[in-house]
């Protein structure tokens, strides 16, 4: 019997490992539920959107170009649920800072962020312009022409005065720049398609050599970035790319745009203008998982509306740590992405008339997405205002607009404090850096914020995802509660077979046995026939011993003798 129970029960628990088995690794099916197969693209159907787009660029497209594009826009009407909302208003409660950097005299501005000590760091193109022949055909820059000869970052203390600057001889042609939390440096160069890591402590250690000089390249080099920082003071602690080669793999880039980290060191990285694609790495660079394709090769696109892993230039990284959300700028399609940085499940599409069909960069900060537009260069004659705007994360709606008096002509990055009380813009063509101050009312912001989690609607997710998000869910949860209650049932079993096997082997089964039937008899004599049978009974054996006083000859008529008589006898007994 004991064989018997020991054979069921691992037979018992093989069948539970096999359920654990599967339970875990259904996560990893619903993580791959969004993503999209890798397309190999020719040189011929990469989509050439320069940040710098002059009019000899737009005037080639035919009148039959821009009316397919003219028939892009109505689409978005399904996705516009605030189309009554005016944003002719500026919010009065975020100012411009008119004062602030205004020494500064630069030219294109592509990048903006802020170091752990509060200190602006900026990213300009010095004398660099990006412009319609910057690359052939095929996406490839001309190391020829040699990295910027002037220091690419500027650093800059709360008042705008400049406190460091560096980068010179370093870059080719800057595009994002993102500071962590711990002070490292992540920059992307679109004409090299690569990205770097700049640790904090070496970002430090150069600040106190920013006299020494650095190398410039003169010369083609078979490894053009060992070449650029062999000799420089600032090495970069993570390459990620080949330099000068574009491509679509597991490890090149083309043109990538941004860099956002995640609090464990994971961090993202936006491939970018030709690729389209999101890539997610470990802190140590390695890849975990991507997703994402292009649109805008094929000719019937332009009558619908894009799926949502399917981007037009990825253009901004914005991540909300404490929901596991990562925002992704869709630019040429006008619209911001939220997807769960996991596994890079879509999660809600933000879009609305007010931005027009371009969003250049997004920022995050207490549960609002802040964002700036551009120009919508395919129909000049339906201008859209270009400004920032505010977004609630939950409900959407528009909380609040600003921009400079003016508006702003082409905003290219945005930066948010944590605590939302200073917004950092950079003009890319116009050279200019602003700095807008709001107002924090952190009471109202509470009881703001306290409501609107209580509602938590789920707008704008896409219908053919959220099927497959709940169905998928419930899946999870139905494996889950078998699991447990098989989890349950074997542990009671074992526990059972375990107390048994114990007390056989102590006898304590038969100690039971024992006392069981001892007092089974116990409660049988209480009963009150039993009492009444064994009174009678007594009585009876009692008068059957009683001899018959008149019955003479059963009387026993020889003398009785004892012991005490004989002593003789006694002695020899015991003798």
């Amino acid at each position: 019997m004991m064989t018997n129970l020991r054979y069921n029960t691992i037979c018992s628990i093989l069948v539970l490992f096999s359920i654990l088995i599967h339970v875990k690794a259904e996560p990893q099916d619903i993580s791959n539920v969004q993503h999209l197969p890798d397309i190999k693209f020719n040189s011929n159907e990469y989509s050439e959107y320069p940040d710098n787009e002059d009019e000899r660029f737009f005037m080639q497209l035919n009148e039959q170009q821009r009316i397919k594009d003219n028939l892009y826009l109505p689409g978005n009407s399904r996705f516009n649920k605030e189309e009554s909302i005016t944003t002719d208003d500026l919010d009065e409660n975020i100012k411009l800072d008119v004062h602030w950097a205004a020494q500064l005299k630069l030219n294109q501005i592509s990048a903006v962020s802020m170091d752990p000590y509060g200190n602006i760091a900026i990213f300009h193109r010095g004398d660099r312009i990006w412009g319609a022949d910057t690359f052939d055909n095929g996406n490839r820059f001309n190391p020829n022409n040699g990295p910027i000869a002037q220091n690419t970052i500027i650093l800059l203390n709360k008042s705008g005065k400049v406190i460091s600057e560096f980068g010179k001889d370093m870059f080719y042609l800057p595009h994002g720049l993102t500071i962590d939390r711990s002070g490292n440096y992540w920059i992307t160069d679109v004409a090299m398609h690569q990205v770097f890591k700049f640790n904090a402590r070496d970002i430090e250690h150069m600040k106190e050599l920013k006299s020494a000089q650095f190398s410039s390249m003169t010369a083609v080099s078979s490894d053009h970035t060992n070449a650029l920082f062999e000799n420089s003071i600032l090495k970069p602690s993570i390459i990620l790319g080949e330099a000068f080669v574009p491509g679509n793999d597991k490890t090149r880039f083309c043109k990538p745009t941004a860099v956002a980290v995640h609090t464990n060191g994971d961090f993202f990285v936006s491939d970018g203008y030709c690729n389209s694609r999101i890539i997610k790495f470990n802190k140590n660079g390695e890849r975990i998982l991507h997703w994402g394709r292009h649109w805008g090769a094929g000719e019937p696109i332009y009558s619908q509306l894009p799926p949502p892993n399917a981007f037009l230039v990825p253009h901004a990284l914005a991540l909300a740590s404490e929901f596991n959300y990562i925002y992704v700028a869709d630019r040429e399609n006008g619209r911001i992405l939220c997807f769960f940085a996991s596994n890079g499940t879509f999660h809600k599409e933000y879009r609305y008339s007010a931005f027009g069909t371009q969003i250049y960069s997004i920022g995050y900060a207490r549960e609002k997405l802040y964002l700036v537009n551009g120009l919508n260069p395919y129909n000049p004659y339906n201008p859209i205002p270009v400004r920032g705007y505010v977004l609630d994360i939950y409900t959407g709606k528009i909380l609040s607009t600003f921009a400079p008096k003016g508006n702003m002509d082409k905003p290219h990055d945005l930066y948010v404090t944590e605590d939302g009380s200073e917004i950092y813009v950079v003009e890319l063509n116009n050279h200019k850096i602003y700095r807008f101050l709001q107002g924090v009312n952190n009471s109202i912001h509470v009881e703001d914020s306290q409501s609107i989690k209580l509602q938590r609607p789920k707008i704008l997710v896409h219908p053919d995802t959220k099927d497959a998000d709940i169905g998928k869910t419930n899946m999870t949860k139905l494996i889950l509660g078998l699991g447990s209650a098989a989890i349950s049932f074997i542990t009671i079993c074992i526990a059972i077979a375990a107390i048994l096997a114990r007390c056989q082997k102590r006898g304590c089964l038969l100690t039971m046995r024992k006392r069981m039937r001892w007092e089974a008899e116990r409660r049988e004599n209480f009963k009150l026939s039993s009492l009444l049978e064994s009174r009678r009974g007594r009585s009876f054996k009692f008068l059957e011993k009683r001899p018959n006083t008149r019955d003479f000859s059963k009387l026993n008529t020889e003398p009785e003798t004892s012991e005490d008589e004989h002593p003789e006898n006694s002695l020899a007994k015991v003798i």
